[in-house]
């Protein structure tokens, strides 16, 4: 479904806490579905205290549903980052769905106010109208939030365990490439240095043979003792490779687990209607 791209001009001058979407979400959708049970049973009731007590939860909703706007789109731009490129695509629509039914809210509001000034039939049922259409448009935003949570875990803690471990593993195959680049060039001093003391050990052993033969002779040979060779600059390489593969395996074993927590934490949640998911979006 293509919809025009709208939004809500208006910032709040103070931060919003994360986590509140939920809270104002299952008010939003049960408000519509209130109100159009009260108009309905108000054809024959013509009670004006139904109609006022359906006045107040319709403005009671602006106030849910600016709510939920901006409680989802502070949970939103949190969750942004930490999600596949097809579940940002979906939070996206799910946020501009949610922009067209806070406008929709308001329309419901302003034909009711019309539906009570004029007093006619056809009023009422062009609102009867309004709010059945706007309540099949809200379940479907609802099992989009649900779909978000439940198949992309949007916002759930098992999965932003996970990434953190992903993080962390990150960060070590980092350090272990900058160890892997850097051991070569100690090593190749390593080795000029090993080369100095082995020329000068030859030339002291030069000497040695040239003024001290005779003793030598008598005495028996004298054993030089060289220092090994330091482990070549190919072998550290392919070392520090073998750790950033290991690494790389951990880090796949640390995915696996996540994964199957996540999957966990999902069949042990209470199963949640699929209506009762965000219906306000935030921006990334």
């Amino acid at each position: 479904m293509n919809l025009p791209v709208i939004d809500i001009p208006v910032k709040l001058p103070f931060d919003v806490p994360l986590l509140m979407h939920p809270i104002f979400v299952h008010f939003a959708i049960a408000i519509p579905v209130i109100v159009f049970l009260l108009e309905l049973a108000n054809i024959k009731a013509k009670n004006r205290a139904v109609s006022v007590t359906s006045l107040f939860l319709l403005t009671l909703g602006l106030l849910v549903y600016a709510g939920a706007f901006f409680t989802g789109k502070a949970d939103g731009s949190h969750a942004y980052a930490l999600i596949s490129s097809e579940a940002q695509e979906e939070l996206k629509f799910h946020k501009l769905l949610g922009i067209y039914l806070v406008y929709g809210m308001g329309v419901l509001f302003l034909f009711k106010i019309l539906a009570m000034l004029v007093k006619a039939n056809w009023a009422r049922d062009l609102l009867l109208v309004l709010l059945l259409v706007f309540i099949g448009v809200l379940f479907k935003q609802g099992k989009e939030g649900g779909e978000l949570v439940y198949k992309y875990g949007v916002n759930v803690q098992a999965v932003s365990n996970l990434q953190d471990k992903i993080d962390d593993m990150e960060y070590q195959i980092e350090d272990l490439k900058k160890a892997a680049e850097t051991k070569p060039a100690a090593q190749s001093e390593e080795n000029g240095e090993a080369e100095t003391v082995s020329k000068e050990s030859e030339k002291n052993e030069a000497a040695t043979h040239e003024t001290g033969s005779e003793a030598a002779g008598e005495e028996g040979e004298t054993t030089v003792t060289e220092k090994p060779a330091p482990e070549p600059a190919a072998e550290a390489t392919q070392s520090m490779a073998e750790k950033v593969k290991e690494a790389s395996e951990k880090l796949s074993e640390q995915i696996h687990e996540g994964a199957q927590e996540a999957t966990e934490a999902g069949k042990n949640a209470a199963p949640a209607e699929e209506n009762t998911t965000p219906v306000a979006i935030p921006t990334h």
